[in-house]
């Protein structure tokens, strides 16, 4: 008997520490979108209890640190989630997203006077997002310190999660975490990435690293509408096989051409080399306004390049539709028009171009993110859910 009772203590203890699953979960990628609400929520309306998954508890959120990022922790059982906050409307979070320079993934940003040395990929050729990278050396010492919390609690299964800018966040700090000394982070401790909307973090050589040790892995996965430009920023082109992949396509008869991508790739890597030299120096002149608003900064010299890449594991879901409202609700009264203008059975215009389109703005918000997500995995909830597509 008293073995039978060591035998179930060892294997609660043990469950308790079981590693995630890989692969992706929707169920998963649903919490972890409905967390990335809860910011806009407060905002909105001081409360984000109708948005947040059942289950979670909200243990802690940080104040603003440097660029104007904050995280929040959550907890459910012995599950861990960060989420980094996206953009906002200060100027400091645009800078950070506009500091395109791509700077090595090994070496040190100073902060009046303090250094954070970094290591994001082994690869020497790897280059960063200098922006995020900045914005991860303001966040990383409390993010260090509520990491060893949730430890302290029996927590080592962690979410690192984000929408836009915070996506972006949580992909550096993933990797950021993956080559930390044991003396800094217990290696107990197991992270599993969900981002979404997220701008491009790096170039080639970090992104195939990346991939290597997490997305081929099950353990990182980024959810993007193809409509929603904010994942194709920064500079992303095909420098290696540009001619032959165009080529192809011009030859074969089944794959159709994007002439739009193909001249886009085409300039940019005709003009490459001038294009790096403005960024260059457009990076260093938001460096110089980044010390009037926060102190002194050093950072490393950038790389020669500009090319981004996107990190894989790749979940494509639908753009969000406008519901179907008129552009000019006055044509109802128009018989003219009405006339002209044939309707469905459930009195729906044929002529689409009547009702109003998604808006840019529209395809990039969390919110439609998550109904999007509903839509595709979850439809019986995406039919109970309501609004159905948010924001202007």
């Amino acid at each position: 008997m008293k073995l039978f009772s060591i035998l179930v203590s060892l294997s609660i203890s043990l469950s308790s520490q079981a590693q995630f699953k890989s692969g992706f979960n929707a169920t998963e990628a649903k919490d972890m979108i409905q967390i990335c609400n809860s910011f806009l929520y407060l905002e909105l309306y001081g409360s984000d209890r109708e948005i947040l998954p059942k289950g979670y508890q909200k243990v802690y959120t940080s104040p603003v640190l440097g660029m104007d990022n904050r995280f929040q922790i959550y907890t459910k059982g012995k599950i861990g989630v960060i989420h980094f906050r996206g953009s906002t409307d200060k100027k400091q979070s645009w800078m950070e997203n506009i500091h395109s320079t791509i700077i090595p993934a090994i070496g040190k940003i100073e902060i009046k006077g303090k250094d954070f040395n970094y290591k994001l990929a082994k690869d020497t050729i790897a280059g960063v997002h200098a922006g995020y990278s900045l914005g991860m050396a303001y966040l990383h010492e409390e993010l260090l310190h509520q990491i060893k919390l949730l430890n302290h609690k029996g927590i080592f299964n962690i979410y690192l999660t984000g929408h836009s800018q915070g996506g972006s966040l949580a992909i550096l700090t993933r990797a950021y975490l993956g080559y930390l000394p044991h003396h800094k982070l217990n290696k107990k401790n197991q992270f599993k990435v969900y981002v979404f909307a997220q701008p491009m973090v790096g170039n080639i050589e970090f992104v195939n690293e990346y991939n290597r040790l997490y997305s081929d892995k099950g353990m990182s996965y980024s959810l993007l509408n193809k409509e929603d430009i904010v994942p194709t920023m920064p500079v992303s082109f095909n420098d290696t096989t540009f001619w032959k992949s165009h080529l192809g396509k011009v030859l074969s008869k089944e794959e159709k051409l994007d002439k739009s991508v193909m001249f886009k790739e085409g300039m940019t890597i005709l003009f490459q080399k001038k294009l790096q030299r403005i960024n260059e120096k457009f990076g260093r002149s938001v460096e110089k306004q980044i010390e009037k608003e926060l102190g002194e900064i050093t950072m490393p010299n950038p790389k020669k390049e500009i090319n981004y890449a996107q990190i894989g594991n790749v979940k494509w879901i639908p753009a969000p539709e406008y519901p179907l409202e008129l552009k000019d609700s006055t044509i109802l009264t128009n018989e003219e028009f009405l006339a002209t203008h044939p309707r469905d059975e459930n009195g729906v215009f044929l002529d689409k171009r009547v009702y109003k389109k998604t808006t840019i703005a529209q395809n990039h918000k969390s919110y439609n993110y998550y109904t999007a997500i509903l839509k595709v995995y979850f439809p019986d909830e995406y039919e109970r859910v309501e609004p159905k597509l948010f924001g202007l």
